[in-house]
């Protein structure tokens, strides 16, 4: 049996997505605990996969470089996101879900269009693997976190670099905004947590 390496709720908290690495992620009933689709990789394991507002369409990225847009209820690949040079480490849509921001082993930021799958803007920066990727709530900043320690905010329009933030002693794994878009988390395998205002 291959091991689960995501969990997580969909935008309305009924049901939950988890990806694995048996190249496969499902969706479950959070009410009765069972599977109501499983959509199936051809070879290379997920790393995550994430909802869109309106859950008509999720999101998957891969050891295979690509991010790939499924239809929620058919299970069908919609469309096929190429581009990365190296492992997509996170893929998660904007608050209105018309883009997609992806990060990767690769060093990139990118920014896709959901509609259309053309890469908008590619955000360059960081000097190592990048292992995760958000909005803030407002939609107007991306915000980055990478093995280089630090955590990196980009205007999501422009693509502009707006601040780096640096603290960390060691490869910054997971970030995390506020509802108010105030306050940052972020996870370091320094084993903290830091929090910044």
């Amino acid at each position: 049996m291959n091991d689960i390496n995501t969990i997580k709720f969909s935008p309305d908290g009924r049901t939950i997505i988890s990806s694995s690495f048996d190249s496969t992620f499902r969706i479950w009933d959070v009410k009765t605990g069972k599977q109501i689709q499983t959509f199936k990789k051809y070879s290379a394991w997920f790393n995550i996969a994430e909802s869109s507002a309106d859950e008509e369409i999720l999101a998957s990225c891969s050891e295979d470089k690509t991010i790939r847009l499924w239809n929620a209820k058919s299970g069908k690949v919609l469309k096929q996101l190429t581009g990365h040079s190296n492992l997509v480490t996170r893929a998660k849509f904007s608050p209105g879900s018309q883009f997609i921001v992806s990060c990767s082993l690769d060093k990139t930021v990118r920014i896709w269009n959901v509609e259309t799958g053309k890469l908008l803007k590619v955000l360059k920066g960081h000097s190592s693997g990048v292992n995760d990727v958000t909005y803030s709530p407002d939609g107007q900043t991306i915000l980055s976190c990478s093995s280089d320690k630090t955590i990196r905010l980009w205007d999501a329009q422009s693509g502009r670099e707006i601040q780096v933030l640096e603290g960390h002693f060691d490869s910054v794994k997971m970030i995390n905004v506020s509802l108010d878009g105030n306050i940052i988390v972020s996870y370091s395998s320094d084993n903290t947590i830091r929090i910044w205002g």
